[in-house]
């Protein structure tokens, strides 16, 4: 486990130089708002010794060139909205946030490119591209808060992932400055480039263990005219959850979401939002989305949908297709984390990704498992590509520390037993390097590992984050 320097007040004058008074903080309370993110476990708690606000690149260079210097530990921040960990500072040292590096840059509808820095929050680009009639498609779920420098440490997907993709599906291009300092570009507006190997896309999930991103090309898209979103319950969660074959496969349609909330997640979601919900003794709701330019074909579309909704057992369909009634069915299915988080005093959440036909024996493993350790089991997510968010809780009072490690064992080896994935969003970060194992092999995680000392040899750069020790 490397070593690494505690802050001086000579290096807090050195970087008090570099980017101002105001852009450096060491005040206890303040110090506070940047030892956690939205990782609800409370033992995932590190505090930094100091914070720095950078404006632009060039101070960036510099911080990360003393750093290097001096071997002092320096974890990038974004909104610190992530769900792994992974912008605490496990090491103390620096937290680096780019909260201030908040420019649109360039808006080149010609080229269907957004020039953008870090710090931006993503739903504001969307907002930018409105007038051109473009939009940015690979937003996750946090759009409203999150920051696309942070979607791009962690490859954020989101809902719309199952026609869109996720967020490295449209990052063309990156300059970022490397741990001791040179600022280097790969990419640009660009669709295609086989020129070298692919830095651009080994940077997006890299978790900020590699480099600091500090400008980001994005490929954005015609705004599609027209949107649809059904909302169907179910008695029977199997033929709910055989829907991503159902609909991709057999019927051989791509809507931009098929979304599953079972039972519990919905109750807590509802419930949270202080409304009420149709259908709620049925076993799990189906929300799916579609979306295209010519609203006689998205109407034909989700008429096909609902019928075949209905001929797999649906108790009803419910359409929305008008922008103030689609927001009131997402602002259910955005609220269930927070809800569960907020309700639930002991939980295990996971986001894990498998092949989308394994999820009906991955729920039915799921269910069982909760009732083996007497948890409950609100499940949630991504049906139509496979990452769901698994929740398992109990209360205070069940001996948790024992039961938790033992979950965790049987869970990711159901996991990897059907091909999945230890996150398909959320990353890997400080809450789930020790799992790693589970998925790779030591000489696959030693590449990792070499990979990493070629970016970062002195191993500065976010440390105790996606590796385990």
């Amino acid at each position: 486990m490397s070593e690494f320097k505690k802050i001086s007040s000579q290096d807090i004058t050195f970087f008090r130089s570099v980017v101002g008074e105001q852009g450096v903080t060491t005040e206890p309370e303040a110090l506070k708002n940047y030892s956690r993110d939205e990782t609800p476990d409370p033992t995932l708690r590190r505090f930094p010794e100091v914070v720095i606000k950078p404006h632009e690149t060039t101070e960036i260079q510099a911080i990360m060139h003393y750093c290097s210097q001096n071997t002092i530990a320096v974890t990038p921040r974004g909104a610190g909205s992530g769900l792994s960990g992974g912008a605490i500072p496990a090491r103390g040292g620096v937290v680096l946030s780019l909260e201030r590096m908040n420019r649109i840059l360039e808006v080149d509808h010609e080229n269907l490119m957004v020039v953008v820095e870090p710090g931006v929050i993503t739903n504001e680009i969307n907002r930018k591209l409105k007038p051109y009639h473009l939009f940015y498609a690979g937003y996750p779920m946090s759009l409203e808060t999150c920051q696309i420098g942070g979607n791009i440490a962690e490859n954020a997907g989101g809902g719309k992932a199952v026609k869109y993709g996720v967020t490295g599906t449209y990052v063309r291009g990156v300059e970022f400055v490397t741990a001791s300092g040179e600022l280097l570009k790969f990419g640009g507006k660009i669709f295609k480039d086989v020129s070298s190997y692919d830095i651009v896309h080994l940077l997006v999930g890299s978790e900020g263990t590699l480099g600091i991103v500090t400008r980001i090309y994005l490929k954005v898209l015609p705004l599609p005219r027209a949107r649809a979103v059904l909302l169907a319950p179910f008695d029977d969660p199997a033929p709910a959850l055989h829907l991503p074959v159902t609909i991709l496969s057999e019927m051989g349609m791509t809507p931009a979401s098929i979304e599953y909330m079972n039972h519990l997640s919905l109750e807590y979601g509802y419930r949270f939002s202080n409304h009420t919900y149709p259908f709620p003794e049925a076993s799990c709701h189906i929300l799916l989305e579609i979306d295209g330019q010519e609203e006689e074909v998205v109407y034909r579309e989700y008429d096909c949908l609902g019928e075949r909704l209905f001929q797999e057992g649906a108790k009803e369909v419910f359409v929305a297709d008008n922008a103030v009634a689609i927001e009131d069915i997402w602002r259910i299915r955005r609220a269930i984390p927070e809800a569960l988080h907020l309700a639930l005093p002991q939980e295990i959440n996971e986001d894990i990704s498998v092949p989308v036909a394994s999820i009906p024996e991955l729920v039915t493993f799921v269910e069982h498992l909760g009732q083996e350790f007497h948890l409950i089991s609100p499940i949630y997510g991504h049906l139509g590509d496979g990452n769901l968010h698994i929740t398992l809780a109990g209360s205070q009072n069940d001996q948790w520390e024992e039961k938790e490690p033992l979950i965790h064992e049987c869970f990711y080896s159901k996991v990897a037993s059907l091909g999945g994935v230890l996150s398909g969003e959320h990353g890997v970060g400080f809450k789930r390097r020790k799992y790693l194992p589970y998925f790779y092999h030591p000489e696959e995680i030693n590449l990792l590992r070499r990979l990493k000392a070629a970016f970062d040899p002195q191993g500065i750069l976010n440390p105790d984050k996606v590796l385990p020790d």
